[in-house]
C-alpha cells in the first residue's frame, strides 16, 4: 500500500486545544460481515484513542456508514470526551448529523439517537474526502480481522503507522 496521496489530500488538524474524531465503515459482503474504524486525534496529530469493531454486515454501506458515526459519537464519550469534531467521509451522514430536521433517510434514526447522546457536549460535524480519512478506513479494513472490537489507547495498530505519520506530514 501507498503511503502518499498523488492529490495531496490528507488529514487536517483540529485547532489548537481541539480533538478531531476521524470515523469509517467497510463492508465484507463475502463473509456477511462490516468494519468500523474510529480514530481521535490531537491538534498535533497525535494518536489519543483507535477502535476497530467487526459488526454484522446491515443491508447497505450507507447504513455501515451511519453506524460508524454513532460508534464513534460513543466511543469518543465513552472514553470521557465531551468535545470535538466528528469527521467522516460520507456526506450523507455529515449532512444528516449536521442537519436540526430529523432524518427521513433509512438510517436516519441511527443518526437520530446519536446526536441525542452529544447534547452534553460540544460537538461539531465535518466532511473530508475518503484520502483524508485514511487512518479510519484503514481501522475499518481491519476489523476483517477482529472478533468483535480492539481499542488501542495513545495508539494506532502497528501496521498503521505509517498512515498516521503520513497523514501529519
Amino acid at each position: 500500500m501507498s503511503t502518499h496521496s498523488p492529490t495531496g489530500v490528507r488529514w487536517s488538524p483540529p485547532p489548537p486545544n481541539s480533538l478531531k474524531v476521524n470515523f469509517d465503515g467497510a463492508t465484507f459482503k463475502d463473509i456477511g460481515r462490516a468494519g468500523l474504524g474510529v480514530v481521535v486525534r490531537d491538534c498535533q496529530g497525535h494518536a489519543l484513542a483507535s477502535l476497530s469493531e467487526r459488526v454484522p454486515f446491515p443491508f447497505s454501506s450507507d447504513l455501515v456508514e451511519a453506524l460508524a458515526a454513532a460508534r464513534a459519537i460513543s466511543f469518543a464519550l465513552e472514553i470521557g470526551y465531551l468535545s470535538f469534531i466528528l469527521e467522516g467521509d460520507s456526506e450523507h451522514v455529515i449532512n444528516t448529523l449536521s442537519s436540526n430536521e430529523d432524518s427521513l433517510s433509512p438510517f436516519g434514526h441511527i443518526l437520530d439517537s446519536a446526536k441525542a447522546l452529544t447534547e452534553s457536549g460540544c460537538i461539531s460535524f465535518s466532511h473530508v474526502r475518503r484520502l483524508g480519512n485514511s487512518v479510519a478506513h484503514n481501522l475499518a479494513k481491519h476489523g476483517i480481522h477482529v472478533s468483535g472490537y480492539l481499542i488501542w489507547m495513545e495508539d494506532v495498530p502497528p501496521h498503521l503507522y505509517s498512515i498516521l505519520l503520513v497523514d501529519v506530514g
